[in-house]
């Protein structure tokens, strides 16, 4: 199978030739990962592993106010940042005017401001809006190039609503919005919408597969907002996102992406429209749990632990953990092999060489159905970490 068609049939519930698998990891870990199999560069090592590496259908945009004040460029293991407003040599503002700092380590950022922490004026901010799309009369071609080639296609999403607003207004300030003041909050998601509806149907027309967007709105025992205010709020912002992309093209998937236990609202995302949940944190979600109750009506992504397997647990730890993915989540397509974060650089190389491989050799013909019992917690949680926690785990 393509990866193309390894991921159709898999959201079919269907079972393909062998689970689609994705990565994410850190650069520390890819560049050991290169190293490990004497290759340059990554794309090799995705080829290696089976990864259904995808390919974009990215809307152009222009932020003329933003782009008259670059000044710099920024790069790093925390990602690509590339040129950008500095403040100084450690702290940036994106187009949103969201500043942050590059932590002393180098490794994580920090978020400093945004523009609405100190003032409830909406209208001091230039909004994006449709008028900062470039259109690209040749994305429809290149879109269909990708698909004959046989990958998946993923259009730009614009910005995950909770998360850009809370990084505009400040976290604790957004989530007090979040209870004494909604209409705040709806006032910020229809500004961030009038940019998300735009990208999004231009990426639907010119034939994009999915959309996927990343923010959290769970902690590993409860949510962070109330789900009935999330149902009143969130819910009614994407709703209006997926049916303004399914308009233009019905088939377009949703990928929704949150750590935490997100029990409590995953009936309202799969009623919403999203086709893909990740990453199913096993810390606090059960994975085959999770697809006993919800797996006939959505597709799971992840669940692999970047908290005790991946950077604590030993090798029949890896492999134990991978075969309980795959024997009570794959059975029936409807999953997508990948760990429940960015897998980081306090994770030895051996027990991520590991975790990957076995999947991709992992023979789905052989999986006789859904397991007649499934454990009442995943493997991961067996392993001690607290008794670890001055190990130290470095990538070598």
């Amino acid at each position: 199978m393509t990866p193309r068609e390894r991921i159709l049939a898999t959201l079919k519930h269907q079972c393909p030739d062998r689970v689609p698998i994705e990565l994410g990891w850190r650069d520390e870990v890819m560049d050991a990962a290169k190293k490990h199999y004497r290759v340059d560069t990554e794309q090799q090592v995705a080829q290696i592993l089976g990864a259904d590496n995808t390919r974009g259908a990215n809307i152009k945009t222009r932020w003329p106010d933003y782009e008259k004040r670059i000044n710099g460029e920024l790069n790093g293991p925390f990602g690509t940042i590339g040129k950008t407003v500095l403040h100084d040599e450690r702290t940036f503002e994106d187009r949103w005017g969201v500043v942050e700092r590059v932590g002393s380590t180098g490794k994580y950022l920090q978020w400093i401001t945004g523009p609405f922490e100190k003032t409830d004026d909406l209208d001091s901010f230039n909004w994006p809006d449709e008028r900062n799309i470039v259109d690209d009369p040749a994305l429809p071609t290149k879109v269909a190039a990708h698909k004959a080639a046989g990958y998946w296609v993923e259009g730009s999403s614009g910005a995950h609503p909770f998360k850009q607003a809370w990084r505009m207004r400040g976290f604790e300030n957004f989530l007090c919005d979040y209870i004494a003041n909604p209409s705040f909050v709806e006032a910020i998601y229809e500004r961030i919408l009038r940019y998300n509806i735009p990208v999004v149907t231009r990426a639907a027309a010119a034939g994009a597969d999915q959309f996927c967007y990343w923010g959290d709105v769970a902690m590993q025992d409860r949510m962070i907002v109330p789900p009935d205010r999330w149902r009143a709020l969130d819910g009614q912002a994407w709703r209006q996102i997926i049916r303004a992309a399914r308009k233009v093209n019905p088939h377009v998937t949703f990928f929704f992406h949150s750590d935490g236990d997100i029990r409590p609202i995953m009936d309202d995302l799969i009623d919403i429209g999203f086709d893909i949940i990740n990453p199913i944190q096993p810390e606090c979600m059960n994975p085959a749990a999770v697809k006993r109750q919800w797996g006939s009506r959505v597709t799971l992504d992840g669940g692999g632990s970047v908290q005790r397997t991946l950077p604590f647990g030993t090798l029949a730890d890896v492999k134990r953990e991978v075969e309980f993915l795959l024997t009570t989540c794959a059975y029936d397509g409807g999953y997508i092999f990948r760990a429940s974060n960015t897998v980081g650089y306090d994770c030895p190389i051996a027990n991520v060489i590991a975790y990957y491989e076995l999947a991709r050799d992992f023979d789905l013909s052989k999986l006789p159905g859904p397991p007649g019992k499934i454990p009442n917690e995943p493997p991961c949680m067996s392993i001690k970490v607290a008794e670890q926690v001055g190990r130290q785990q470095v990538i070598d």
